[in-house]
C-alpha cells in the first residue's frame, strides 16, 4: 500500500489494489490508514531518502495533498508542544489516525481548552479530516468511473479484433476459391502437348544419368511436368520454375493432386535451351508454404 501511495507500483499490481479496495470497504479503510501514516511520517521526517523522493514526486503533485501535509505538519508542532509542556504523548506504534485522534481528545479536556489557538488549530484539523475523507469517497466514485470505461473500451477492443479476424478469414477463403478458380480455367487447346515425369532430385537414377532431359521440338506448344506424391496428400501444392543460378520463369499455385499426381502445364516458349529446377511447396497446417521436393531436368531443342 505504501509503495501504492508514493506511486512506486506497477501498473498491474495497481489496477489490482484499486479494484479491491472499490469493492472491500475494509480494504479501503487500510488504504486510508496507511495515507495518514505515511504523510504523519513524512510531516516527521521518519520516512527514507528513498520514500521522501518519491513522496516529494508524486504525492505532493496534487494540490490537496499538499494541503494536507501542511496541516499535519501543524498537527505534529502541536503535539510536539503537549509533549514539551503538558507531558501529552500517543501511544508509540499507534496507527496515525489513533495518534491524530489521542491527541485530538487529550486537547479538547479542560485542562488543554484554554489555548484558544491550539484548540482552533485542533477543531480546524478535525474539520479536515472529515472533508478529507468525503474528497476520498468522492475521488474512489470517479476512480470506479474511469475503470469501468477502460474495461468497456477492452471490450470494444476485443471485439473489434474479433470482427477484424473474422473478416480476414473470410477474404483469405475468397482468395483461396479465385486462385483455385483460375487454376481450373481451361487454356487455350495447344496445337501439341509433350508430357513428362520428372525424378526428383534426391532420386538416384540409374545408367549414369545425373540429369533428365526434355527434348522440345518446334511442334511443342505445352509441356506437361508430372511428379509423383503420395496418394493419401490432400494439401495444396505450388511449383516454380527457375533457370539454375537465373531467375524464375513460371510458377502455379493452388495445384491440387490427382491419383497421387501433380500436373502443371508450362507453355513451351518459356523453356528455351537451358537447365531448370522445379521447385514443389505444400501448405503446411499454419498455412504457410514449405518446400517439399525438387526436380532438375535440362530442356534441349529441335
Amino acid at each position: 500500500m505504501t509503495r501504492y501511495l508514493l506511486g512506486d507500483l506497477p501498473e498491474t499490481a495497481q489496477i489490482a489494489l484499486e479494484q479491491e479496495y472499490f469493492a472491500d470497504p475494509e480494504k479501503f479503510e487500510e488504504v486510508w490508514a496507511a495515507e495518514n501514516d505515511l504523510v504523519d511520517r513524512y510531516a516527521r521526517g521518519r520516512l527514507s531518502r528513498a520514500e521522501r523522493e518519491l513522496f516529494e514526486r508524486n504525492y505532493l503533485q496534487s494540490p490537496k495533498h499538499r494541503e494536507r501535509v501542511a496541516i499535519a505538519r501543524k498537527l505534529v508542532e502541536a503535539a510536539d508542544r503537549l509533549v514539551v509542556e503538558g507531558g501529552v504523548a500517543p501511544r508509540v506504534g499507534a496507527p496515525a489516525p489513533s495518534r491524530l485522534m489521542e491527541m485530538l481528545n487529550t486537547l479538547l479536556t479542560p485542562r488543554f481548552l484554554a489555548p484558544s489557538a491550539a484548540f482552533l488549530l485542533l477543531v480546524s484539523a478535525f474539520s479536515w479530516l472529515l472533508v478529507e475523507r468525503s474528497r476520498l469517497n468522492e475521488e474512489i466514485g470517479k476512480a470506479q468511473a474511469q475503470l469501468s470505461d477502460r474495461q468497456r473500451q477492452e471490450r470494444e477492443i476485443l471485439g473489434q479484433l474479433a470482427a477484424e479476424r473474422e473478416q480476414s478469414g473470410k477474404l483469405k477463403s475468397e482468395l483461396d476459391r479465385a486462385l483455385e478458380t483460375l487454376a481450373q480455367r481451361p487454356t487455350l487447346t495447344p496445337t501439341s502437348i509433350l508430357s513428362f515425369l520428372l525424378t526428383p532430385m534426391l532420386t538416384p537414377r540409374g545408367d549414369g544419368e545425373t540429369e533428365q532431359q526434355i527434348t522440345i521440338t518446334r511442334k511443342i506448344d505445352l509441356v506437361r511436368l508430372q511428379m509423383k506424391i503420395d496418394k493419401g496428400d490432400s494439401r495444396r501444392f505450388q511449383a516454380t520454375v527457375h533457370q539454375v543460378g537465373g531467375p524464375q520463369v513460371w510458377n502455379q499455385r493452388s495445384l491440387k493432386p490427382r491419383s497421387g499426381v501433380i500436373t502443371v502445364n508450362v507453355p513451351a516458349d518459356k523453356l528455351p535451351v537451358e537447365d531448370y529446377i522445379l521447385t514443389l511447396s505444400a501448405t503446411t497446417p499454419a498455412g504457410e508454404m514449405e518446400e517439399i521436393n525438387g526436380y532438375s531436368f535440362r530442356v534441349l531443342r529441335k
